[in-house]
């Protein structure tokens, strides 16, 4: 059968099949929009979902500032003088000031009840009183802030709490500082030189306190060390001259040299028991401690750890201490009774000789000041083959006999300015003395010029000026080193040689060090223009193409100029110049060595030319407030450089 089809039926086959597909594209848009709508609807910033996940938030954290309010409206009742701005809790701690004192015990969770189980649990920390958040949710953070509460200001990277003027803020109207919960770290001079700092607490989450973290806090009277900590860094608490009251915690492992120095009112301090080492100058001058317990398991006592502890009367010496410096106990001038354990096999104390020393009589650790005081002349036994113990207090000592069995002796440091006479037993093998002068036994070395008049002999045979050889020669106003010397060392001339008229140094000296002539800015310095080593020029010396600053021999106040030329200023170049306030340094300069330490500086700027600065740099420069660096952060590694207050003053310039 033949099927016929018109041609206008085709055409409008051809017509509808257009209109349906038009109709289909328009329903996949149209379906696609009320998708989009239906979505946004549910889900986007004004969602059903998203508001309903505001509602809870927002309830939640309602919830939480009413528990808050009510915790302080009852603690107001029942603790006498509760001061809610003290409250300070996260998921590890709890604390707050009353007039009973600081109660730190429990959590944010005593606190805040509902907060346990709900997805704000971790994110939430109450300081100074106020309700925080920390959390990287937008939306978490949109809707507590909504409500008055913010995200944490304080700054806080990788644990570390940093030096930062915005971390200053976390000190209470009442001087107490709290350490959040969730620091693992206190940065280095982050809490330096607070004024007002009355009370700190660290939490256990606090494995370690860095370097002069607290340093230089004259108000501080308490601090509380929660078990947990581990490290206290290298003078952390120096300069707390009013701190009374600190407790270490059993879960400490190490305390940095110098942590208490100069904290003259602590009278009472025991050591944890997985302490090895108590470190230089640790207590150092902590005048009023009168009580000290060390642990079973400690193992070395450091130089100066207990220098000028004058109050303390009484010691115990575990069984397991193998190593104590003959300077640890230097100045101790009530330490008359020193308990060594029985089981101890390295040291012995002799109470008629007011000595501690060496089980075997080698060597001399303390001797007392009830001895020291008794008489003019220091015999050293019969026996003792090694002297270091510092007596220079005592200047009621004119006279040093030193035996046939002594082979090594201290710097003329340890002993007092009042020595006027030095006997070497006939058949020493390791000492000579001439011209008031002791020397090794091949006259080498010069160990002590005790001469009290205007002049002195050297031994044509001298090599090495030891350090402080002439602090004993009072009057010396001239002194022409032999042209054998090749070294002179440390503080030489010391600032009591006021008579110093002329210092001749000659061709063959290959290393001076900077502070042989430290705070004595008496007499002239000459070098003999052969040496081809050092020059010296306005009384300045410096290598022998003047590109390094050596020394300055002269007083500095207020602004100094380093000359252009130079491209490194060398260790100890301006070592404790405290009356220079400020240096201008030349373009060009390249590295800054160890050498403002102890200055005077209260800011510097250094140019971009400079690329190497010594990781101690500016260490103890008390009074440095700003470090200003023509470059981009972090391009000269060890920022601070050993300031006091850390990073919060270092300024990158571009």
């Amino acid at each position: 059968m033949l099927i016929k089809i018109k041609s206008n039926d085709i055409e409008k086959s051809e017509k509808d099949n257009g209109i349906t597909l038009v109709a289909l594209v328009i329903t996949v848009i149209i379906i696609i929009i009320l998708a989009t709508v239906t979505l946004n609807f549910t889900f986007g910033e004004d969602g059903i979902i998203t508001k309903a996940n505001q509602a809870k938030y927002m309830a939640e954290l309602s919830t939480f500032q009413e528990e808050l309010g009510l915790y302080k409206a009852n603690k107001q009742i029942s603790e006498e003088g509760f001061s809610a701005e003290s409250i300070t809790a996260g998921e590890g701690n709890l604390s707050y000031v009353t007039d009973d004192g600081i109660v730190t015990e429990g959590t944010i969770y005593d606190v805040i009840t509902s907060l346990r189980g709900s997805s704000f649990a971790g994110k939430m920390e109450i300081i100074k009183g106020e309700l925080l958040i920390n959390s990287q949710d937008m939306e978490e953070i949109r809707v507590a802030q909504s409500m008055g509460i913010q995200v944490n200001p304080y700054i806080i990277v990788d644990g570390e709490l940093k030096s930062d003027g915005a971390n200053l803020a976390l000190m209470d109207s009442s001087g107490t500082l709290t350490i959040p919960d969730g620091v693992t770290a206190i940065g280095e001079g982050a809490f330096a030189d607070l004024s007002g700092l009355k009370t700190i607490i660290i939490p256990g989450t606090v494995k370690e306190i860095r370097q002069n973290a607290f340093r230089n806090n004259a108000d501080l009277e308490n601090v509380i060390l929660q078990e947990g900590v581990e490290v206290i860094g290298y003078r952390a608490f120096q300069e707390c001259g009013n701190l009374k009251n600190v407790e270490l915690p059993e879960s400490l492992i190490e305390i940095g040299a110098g942590a208490f120095f100069r904290c003259s009112s602590i009278n009472n301090i025991i050591i944890p028991s997985k302490i090895e080492i108590i470190n230089a100058y640790t207590f150092y001058y902590c005048t009023s401690l009168t009580n000290i317990e060390l642990p079973d398991g400690l193992q070395t006592i450091g130089g100066w750890s207990f220098q000028n502890c004058t109050s303390l009367e009484e010691i115990y010496i575990p069984g397991s201490v193998n190593s104590i410096n003959s300077t640890a106990f230097m100045n101790c001038t009530s330490l008359n009774n020193i308990e060594v354990a029985s089981g101890n096999q390295h040291y012995k104390y002799d109470e008629a000789s007011g000595m501690l020393i060496t089980t075997d009589g080698t060597n001399i650790v303390f001797i007392s000041a009830a001895i020291l005081r008794s008489t003019n002349t220091l015999n050293i036994p019969q026996g003792v083959t090694s002297f270091t113990t510092d007596i220079s207090e005592y200047r009621n000592i004119t006279t040093i006999i030193i035996p046939t069995s002594l082979e090594r002796i201290g710097t003329a440091e340890i002993f007092p300015l009042t020595i006027s006479n030095v006997e070497v037993a006939e058949g020493n093998n390791y000492f000579t003395e001439e011209n008031e002068c002791l020397y090794n036994k091949d006259k080498t070395n010069l160990i002590m010029c005790f001469t009290k008049d205007s002049t002195v002999k050297l031994a044509d045979t001298l090599t090495t000026v030891n350090d402080f050889s002439f602090k004993q020669a009072p009057n010396i106003g001239q002194v022409n080193f032999p042209d054998a010397v090749t070294t002179i060392g440390a503080q030489v001339f010391t600032p009591g040689l006021t008579s110093l008229e002329n210092i001749n140094i000659g061709p063959n000296v290959t290393y001076i060090h900077p502070l042989f002539k430290w705070n004595n800015y008496y007499g002239e310095v000459t070098i003999d223009a052969n040496n081809p080593n050092y020059t010296i020029e306005d009384n300045e010396i410096y290598n022998k193409d003047k590109t390094e600053l050596i020394a300055v021999l002269y007083e500095i106040n207020g602004q100094y100029i380093v000359k252009e030329g130079v491209t490194k200023i060398g260790d100890n170049a301006l070592h404790y110049r405290t009356n220079m306030t400020s240096i201008v340094l030349p373009d060009g300069l390249k590295e800054i060595g160890s050498s403002f330490q102890n200055s005077g500086l209260t800011t510097i700027y250094i140019p971009n030319s400079v690329d190497t600065i010594e990781s101690n740099a500016f260490l103890n420069a008390a009074n440095l407030t700003q470090i200003q660096i023509d470059k981009e952060p972090g391009s000269i590694a060890g920022s601070p450089w050993g300031a006091i207050r850390g990073d919060r003053i270092v300024e990158w310039l571009r």
